[in-house]
């Protein structure tokens, strides 16, 4: 509900649109604690089969010699600047926590509503990606590409999932939902906020 990520439509349309019934979905539980100390996730997750390879729905993501590479720069930058916090180089870390409900759906995908928002005769059409569509990553993938080209960063031309901003000398390498980004603290700073605002 927070992220809208479906709207409900009747299940004909799910059938006038795309010729089946909508896709079933269940929650998924994870525990990130341990037997003592549970911290129980859940998920709702739709249940797409990947039947065939198309490759129209491929997402890119960077090899390790990417990370490899920002880990050099941030060392060598830094300590060419003597260890100056405003001026040289660091590192960090941007998890994106629920990112695929930031890319919007692009395809027609209906999916069953769960028992809690259940309604007879209706379904989800979603308007958001969802954990378990085939394409959820490829749209995310989309989704920040088009984001960061908007404030001035080029994706990389061999490893699409990389990207330089020339103007604040900023790099990034994207796996997921993590993104590694190496800068000085000022433009480390302005990208944290860019994409809170996003």
């Amino acid at each position: 509900n927070k992220h809208m990520v479906y709207t409900k439509v009747p299940i004909a349309k799910a059938w006038s649109n795309t010729g089946r019934k909508p896709i079933a979905v269940r929650w998924v539980d994870v525990n990130k604690g341990d037997d003592d100390h549970p911290n129980y996730r859940s998920r709702l997750v739709a249940k797409e089969i990947k039947k065939y390879s198309d490759w129209s729905l491929f997402t890119a993501t960077p090899p390790w010699e990417a990370i490899k590479l920002l880990f050099s720069m941030a060392v060598t930058e830094g300590i060419g600047w003597m260890g100056d916090k405003k001026k040289g180089k660091k590192m960090e870390i941007i998890d994106v926590k629920r990112a695929y409900f930031y890319a919007k759906s692009r395809r027609n995908v209906f999916i069953e509503l769960p028992k809690e928002d259940h309604e007879p005769g209706m379904c989800g059409e979603l308007d958001k990606s969802m954990y378990g569509t085939r394409d959820a990553a490829h749209n995310w993938e989309l989704e920040y590409t088009e984001f960061l080209e908007s404030i001035g960063f080029k994706s990389g031309n061999a490893v699409t999932c990389t990207f330089f901003n020339k103007n604040k000398n900023l790099r990034l390498s994207i796996h997921g939902d993590d993104i590694t980004a190496l800068g000085d603290q000022a433009s480390l700073e302005w990208l944290k906020k860019r994409f809170q605002e996003k």
